[in-house]
């Protein structure tokens, strides 16, 4: 026989257990999103970025490319392609180059299938770049990314990001930006 005290005292510890755990689970899927780092730049500076591709299109199979969309206003003269890295060591069997398509400007880096996640775990990628910056202080720039899969499927992180500030769903796939 248990008393209700007891009863209501593992339940309660019950329901603790599952709010912090669905807590912990929510907060790791709504950071699993293409993010800069840093996500800020001065304006009319030279800078070297990182974006960080933390997971891959789906649990079943792997990267084969990622192109991201170079802004309009970037000055692409400026622009030095870095390298991929994983688990923190450059991935030598990935290349990137600029491509020219439709009057617009891409980073495309590519290579043999590799995974990439789980989400924010050591397979993440991490792509470093340096360009500089536009002149104008305030200026916001996306770089709308496309993540191709071995298997012909595809992850488009190009939804807009909330206006407020606050962070995008776990959900939706938002267009990178750094401010």
């Amino acid at each position: 026989f248990i008393s209700t005290k007891d009863y209501l005292m593992k339940k309660s510890r019950a329901v603790f257990i599952t709010v912090i755990g669905l807590t912990a689970l929510t907060t790791v899927a709504a950071n699993a999103h293409v993010e800069f780092s840093p996500d800020s730049a001065p304006a009319n500076k030279k800078v070297s970025l990182s974006i960080m591709v933390p997971h891959d299109c789906n649990n079943k199979t792997k990267t084969t490319e990622i192109k991201m969309q170079l802004p309009a206003n970037l000055d692409t003269k400026s622009f030095v392609a870095g390298a991929l890295y994983q688990s923190g060591k450059i991935v030598a069997t990935w290349k990137q180059s600029i491509l020219k398509a439709g009057g617009k400007n891409y980073l495309d880096i590519k290579g043999p299938a590799l995974q990439a996640g789980p989400d924010m775990g050591k397979n993440a990628f991490t792509v470093k770049f340096s360009f500089t910056t536009p002149k104008a202080a305030g200026t916001q720039l996306k770089f709308p990314t496309v993540q191709y899969c071995a298997d012909g499927t595809s992850t488009s992180w190009i939804q807009p990001r909330p206006t407020n500030g606050a962070e995008p769903s776990e959900m939706s796939k938002p267009v990178p930006v750094l401010n």
